[in-house]
């Protein structure tokens, strides 16, 4: 068998010279509904750039917070290494009068306003030459009832290889200060958030769009250094991306605030299956999962039907399903064959954070452990909550080809639709031979598969099912044939533009280690 791995080890090690070459029966509950208000325009789109609108507001910017009488330092700060990345980490308060809803709705310019405070939770190069010139700023997912990142903690280690500033904002008020289960920010640690306050998600996408003006200021000349977010990096793009409820979010902001605004010069929205974003502001790269493909579960525990605070849209979680959009020229969508809506490593991640926020624990944060795909016999297998598919390899590439999309026009490479049938009984996806999911986006492990990835059974947090050693016996005769096999997958997920080549090297490395074939 020819080893094609060599064109992985010529790709330069940073990834910033990555270039591709030319069933579950489910009335699963998709996260649709009335969507008049999230579609206020065509979808379709002439345009690619983003220029700037004076109709957004600056804020005034507080920083770098320091104290607190918790852990001394933000909620949610990494529990990863920075310093060999030559990252630094630092909150910023901003702080304004933030527009209602309505007046992007009504067309109106002025309307009503709010005044609100919020914290900003910034990564950035040490050195400015090792910044790349791109700030992705994340909408914090509150679904949880706190403040949670999805993209950082599953692609942080390639944002930082490859220069990229980072800033998670928290820009819902469950996160700030009305948490059901008082884990908002003013109820952790009053003494440091206690001036935090948040008028309403209906002011929700003003205060992101000035977060991110707070980032990227219109005009360098007016900005004041001392309390840069950024530490004096001055980015050429901003990127936004938000997961699940977030993902609504995001859609409602290039739906109706983007057309006011043009400050975010690119979108990757995550984990919704409601993609009818219009595409004449700026790129969009939607990245869903198996689940997404399928429909949502219920977000609620009792089986009602919740009702999602997206103000006037009427959107609501309904037995409803959708098919998957067609890529069009400002619009790309990733289906990850295998991913469920919340991973193993995104899961070990919040746990560190939870055990040394919530229980002054140390946080253990794992990367080796969290990292294996099945390949290890030790695993939690057959249980819900460990999804081990490295779905985290499909959002590191795919916040790397946004990137150089909108940085250079180098649009990122198709990827398949995951393989469905859609009825009156809902939606179906077709299965392998081994239990996994037809077509879609298709990393190594399931080309090369030990293990059956189940998106479908445990509401949104998925499962693995380790095949049993006779069957691996079967499929792998030696551990030799089975290394060779994941290093083919491997550099050929690497020309298809869809595996970083960081990433390629890590798989290689937890496949020698595993015993499958010994």
């Amino acid at each position: 068998m020819t080893d094609d791995t060599n064109d992985i080890d010529r790709t330069d090690s940073s990834d910033r010279s990555i270039k591709p070459s030319s069933g579950h029966r489910a009335s699963r509950r998709a996260v649709l509904g009335s969507v008049a208000g999230l579609t206020a325009a065509s979808v379709g789109s002439t345009g690619v750039s983003a220029t700037f609108s004076s109709s957004v507001s600056s804020p005034t910017v507080e920083g770098p917070i320091e104290g607190g009488s918790r852990t001394g330092g933000p909620l949610l700060a990494a529990p990863h290494d920075l310093e060999s990345y030559g990252y630094v980490e630092e909150e910023y308060f901003i702080a304004g009068e933030a527009r209602h809803d309505d007046s992007f709705i009504d067309g109106e310019q002025a309307g009503e306003t709010s005044e609100y405070k919020t914290r900003v939770l910034v990564y950035r190069p040490k050195r400015r030459r090792d910044f790349n010139g791109t700030v992705t700023v994340e909408w914090l997912n509150v679904s949880t009832q706190m403040d949670a990142p999805v993209a950082w903690p599953n692609a942080y280690d390639s944002l930082m290889r490859n220069g990229t500033a980072v800033a998670l904002v928290s820009a819902q008020k469950v996160g700030v200060d009305d948490s059901q289960t008082d884990q908002d920010l003013v109820r952790w640690d009053p003494e440091r958030y206690g001036s935090l306050h948040h008028p309403g998600d209906r002011y929700a996408l003003d205060i992101f769009a000035q977060a991110i003006t707070a980032l990227k200021p219109r005009g360098w000349d007016r900005w004041d250094v001392e309390t840069d977010p950024l530490g004096r990096l001055r980015p050429d793009n901003a990127l936004a991306t938000g997961h699940s409820q977030s993902a609504f979010f995001l859609l409602r902001y290039i739906n109706l605030a983007a057309p006011a605004y043009g400050v975010v010069d690119g979108f990757l929205p995550a984990g919704s299956p409601l993609t009818t974003a219009r595409t004449d502001q700026a790129p969009i790269l939607w990245f869903n999962s198996e689940d997404e493909a399928g429909g949502l579960e219920d977000f609620s525990e009792n089986g009602e039907t919740p009702e999602i605070d997206i103000p006037t849209s009427g959107l609501r979680l309904d037995e409803l399903s959708i098919g998957p959009r067609d890529d069009e020229r400002n619009f790309v969508l990733w289906e990850v064959a295998g991913a469920s809506h919340v991973n193993n490593w995104l899961s070990r991640w919040t746990e560190a954070v939870r055990r040394r926020d919530f229980q002054g624990l140390e946080p253990n944060w794992d990367p080796e452990a969290a990292g294996d795909y099945g390949q290890q016999p030790d695993g939690t297998y057959g249980e819900c909550g460990y999804n081990y598919f490295t779905a985290r390899y499909a959002w590191r590439a795919a916040l790397e080809q946004h990137r150089e999309w909108v940085a250079r026009g180098d649009r990122p490479p198709r990827a398949d639709r995951i393989e469905r049938t859609i009825d009156d009984e809902g939606v179906t996806l077709e299965r392998d031979r081994f239990g996994n999911a037809e077509g879609g986006l298709r990393l190594p492990p399931l080309d090369v598969p030990v293990a059956t990835y189940d998106a479908a059974s445990c509401d949104l947090t998925g499962r693995t099912d380790r095949f049993d050693a006779a069957r691996l016996d079967r499929l792998y005769p030696s551990h030799d044939a089975y290394v060779t096999a994941i290093r083919t997958a491997s550099a050929a997920a690497v020309r298809r533009g869809h595996l970083l080549p960081s990433d390629a090297r890590d798989l290689r490395q937890r496949a020698a280690d595993s015993p499958i074939g010994e």
